[in-house]
């Protein structure tokens, strides 16, 4: 995992403000009365590869012996290595993490939308920061930041084509798996990590804790009607 040096300033303030708004814009392409884990029509079918994770191990059997649902009936778990069911799309996740259905859900729809060859790219913001090791919180965020703008094919509903892209990564915070014997676990296992398990705790969790007050007060704007999130 890669290790974040981290520096305050005006760019990482904007970057982390930015991500946030995005996830925001993502959870709102569907109506925020629709029940959780429910798309109509249901979500197109998907495999979930499940990496382990270079920091805490987690795989795939971790994952499963959480019991920790996937976010959709139609998806379903495979192997990091384990070639895909036929011609199935694929999102790569640690084996730490886990997403709510909402945070996924520009994944499903950019299938339903684009077909199911755009969705053989997409992999969380963990999985995403295993390939830029030894970068600063900033230039990882900004990478991450620029893996995410295929987001605005989604946005934009006049536009008919995905970009032709194989770093998707999906603009979404994750909570970490793993058994929680006591409250505080269990309340810490609750709590979303704007870019994986591991790397969020950066300087002290600053940066996840604003990230999560302006996912915050940018989702009850939008549903109280005067504010727009896009990213």
């Amino acid at each position: 995992m890669t290790t974040l040096a981290t520096t305050s300033g005006p760019a990482l303030d904007t970057l982390v403000e930015r991500m946030a708004r995005r996830e925001v814009a993502a959870h709102f392409l569907v109506p925020a009365d629709q029940p959780p884990g429910v798309i109509r029509p249901p979500a197109p079918p998907m495999a979930v590869r499940i990496l382990p994770c270079p920091v805490c191990g987690a795989d795939a059997a971790a994952f499963r012996s959480a019991g920790i649902p996937l976010p959709f009936a139609e998806w379903r778990i495979t192997e990091a290595g384990e070639p895909g069911p036929g011609d199935l799309p694929a999102m790569t996740v640690l084996g730490c993490e886990w997403f709510a259905p909402r945070a996924v859900l520009p994944v499903a729809l950019a299938i339903e939308r684009f077909g199911p060859v755009v969705a053989n790219g997409f992999r969380s913001r963990g999985v995403a920061l295993t390939e830029l090791p030894g970068l600063s919180l900033g230039a990882a965020l900004a990478e991450l930041d620029r893996q995410e703008d295929w987001l605005e094919a989604l946005l934009d509903e006049g536009t008919d084509s995905f970009p032709d892209r194989s770093d998707c990564t999906v603009p979404a915070a994750s909570r970490p798996v793993g058994p929680a014997a006591t409250w505080g676990a269990y309340r810490d296992s609750l709590t979303a990590r704007f870019v994986g398990p591991h790397a969020s705790d950066a300087d002290l969790g600053r940066w996840n804790d604003s990230y999560l007050a302006v996912r915050r007060t940018t989702a009850a704007r939008t549903l109280g009607g005067y504010a727009t999130c896009r990213a």
